[in-house]
């Protein structure tokens, strides 16, 4: 109701986010309760549907079978896109192979496949580029601003630690001399570096405008990727 009342575009229901290292029997009532709530909230929200949407939230762990049986209760339901939540792995590699199995579950049905599906709290480059080519649409996380903050930027030659003491006399040198962001056009990485040993709040402004700019371009490089058909 609240998520209504402030209008939301899409709204995520209530659900339950378990560990990752948690008893098996303990996972297998926490999905039945996120599922509970979700249909819940899916019955309160086609009361008045507003030109609102509503995602399900797929749960279940890094476990094959209450995946799929979150796959097959929620898409039964009639929710207007899929948000793949819960524990995701411990790790990159455990959520690549997550997605690898679990995503072509999506495709089983026409209404699955026409429907959009959304990545929960993942946006490093590399998960992000593995699940575009899983066939994710969407993806949130306050990861690209959350390591900026904290001196680390994302560039077209990998992340860099701007704290590092070798940046400190890198007089000229852009964070990222293919980024056109205003941080890397007037700023070179000693002054941010310079910025972040003095405590400066301007050093958390620079660095995460820089990294959202860097992340605005990938997303646009995977969709002109993607109507190339090289993805």
């Amino acid at each position: 109701q609240a998520q209504k009342q402030i209008g939301a575009d899409i709204i995520i229901p209530l659900d339950e986010l378990p560990p990752y290292h948690i008893d098996r029997s303990e996972l297998i009532e926490s999905v039945n309760r996120s599922h509970r709530w979700e249909a819940r909230s899916l019955k309160e929200h086609l009361k008045d549907v507003k030109e609102q949407a509503m995602f399900a939230v797929i749960h279940g762990g890094v476990d094959v079978e209450l995946r799929t049986q979150s796959v097959e209760y929620l898409t039964s339901l009639p929710f207007d896109g899929y948000a793949i939540g819960g524990s995701l792995g411990n790790g990159r590699e455990e959520l690549k192979e997550l997605l690898a199995w679990m995503m072509p579950l999506f495709d089983e049905t026409p209404e699955r496949k026409s429907k959009p599906r959304h990545l929960l709290g993942i946006a490093d480059e590399e998960s992000i580029r593995n699940a575009v080519a899983r066939g994710l649409d969407t993806l949130d996380s306050c990861y690209p601003t959350r390591i900026g903050r904290h001196g680390t930027l994302m560039t077209s030659e990998g992340t860099i630690r701007i704290v590092a003491g070798k940046h400190s006399k890198s007089y000229g040198v852009p964070i990222d001399p293919n980024c056109t962001c205003k941080t890397c056009t007037h700023y070179d990485r000693a002054y941010l570096w310079h910025l972040f040993k003095a405590n400066e709040p301007l050093a958390l402004s620079l660095a995460t405008l820089h990294n959202i700019h860097y992340m605005n371009n990938l997303m646009a490089q995977l969709r002109q990727d993607i109507l190339d058909n090289k993805i």
